[in-house]
């Protein structure tokens, strides 16, 4: 007990000497490492899954990578690969980029059916938004989109062209006094298809989204923030009724995951985790207790990762 407060209380100067600066994106991400929470100028991310085989010890059979991920020196995925259950590469995507940054190029082959596609994109350096996409799909499927954005910067008109048929998706938004998003729809053929309402708190935290549709029906998440505004829950309901809530530590990990089936606790999911020097998590252990079965959390898996850093 005493050598774990030992390595715990450790780990935590570890994690507060070099995060500690470190606010976690839930919007607006400039780059990948952004997008997926990584603190630092991540350079490569391969990760593993071994699933556990004896759940008094915990023992797990031997790691399967899941992906590989290589960054730009800016943040930008250049290549990843993701492999399935056995460990075998499945698919992989290479990105290619211009002298801003943009990418310009995508090849992506999924190696089990097998297909291939080509996107070649065009992008406003002024606003630095995509404004075209050409794709082709094994050298026979064509496909054109073009993208037009208001003054915010929100995509507002998008035109897709395929096999000479010509569709139109058009996005309309309504702003605060503060410029911020508050109902957004898109309307497809004339028709609206989803309508977005977003409610903010006094700092400015988007704590409510509503979704409605005729497809899915309504579907809503709530936010909850910490004292410093970091999200540290989110729910989400359908059809009025809770799915499932989501918690997280305050550097935005899932902690634990809990489903509900008609409005009951169904089943719940606990991470656990351990970190690097730099604040990324390399290994993270998952538990599942299901409520009609267990009173107990039982270890399920074990994912680690491997990370190597530009600096």
């Amino acid at each position: 007990m005493k050598k774990q407060i030992i390595k715990i209380f450790i780990l935590t100067l570890l994690i507060g000497c070099n995060s500690s600066n470190y606010r976690p994106k839930y919007t607006d991400f400039t780059n990948a490492w952004e997008r997926e929470n990584l603190v630092g100028k991540v350079k490569t991310l391969e990760q593993y899954k071994a699933n556990v085989i004896d759940f008094e010890t915990g023992k797990t059979e031997t790691p399967i990578r899941e992906f590989k991920k290589e960054y730009t020196s800016i943040g930008n995925i250049s290549y990843q690969e993701h492999f399935d259950n056995f460990g075998k590469l499945e698919q992989y995507e290479k990105n290619e980029f211009d002298n801003n940054g943009f990418r310009n190029k995508s090849i992506s082959e999924n190696l089990l059916f097998p297909t291939k596609s080509v996107e070649i994109a065009k992008f406003d350096t002024l606003i630095g938004k995509q404004i075209s996409a050409q794709i082709n799909f094994n050298d026979t499927i064509h496909f054109k989109a073009f993208f037009k954005y208001d003054d915010h910067g929100n995509l507002i008109k998008q035109t897709n062209i395929q096999n000479k048929d010509t569709s139109l998706i058009i996005f309309k938004y309504k702003y605060d006094n503060d410029e911020r998003i508050i109902s957004k729809k898109k309307i497809e053929s004339g028709q609206i298809t989803i309508t977005n309402i977003f409610t903010y708190d006094s700092k400015g935290n988007l704590i409510e989204l509503i979704g409605k549709s005729e497809y899915f029906g309504e579907k809503k998440s709530v936010n909850e923030y910490d004292n410093k505004s970091r999200i540290n829950k989110v729910t989400h309901y359908q059809a009025g009724k809770i799915e499932k809530e989501i918690f997280f530590d305050k550097y935005y990990n899932q902690t634990l995951i809990r489903f509900y089936l008609s409005n009951a606790l169904h089943k719940e999911t606990k991470y656990e985790y351990e970190f690097d020097k730099k604040g990324n998590w390399v290994q993270r252990d998952v538990f599942l207790k299901e409520h009609f079965r267990n009173k107990e959390f039982i270890p399920i898996y074990t994912e680690t990762r491997k990370i190597e850093y530009f600096d």
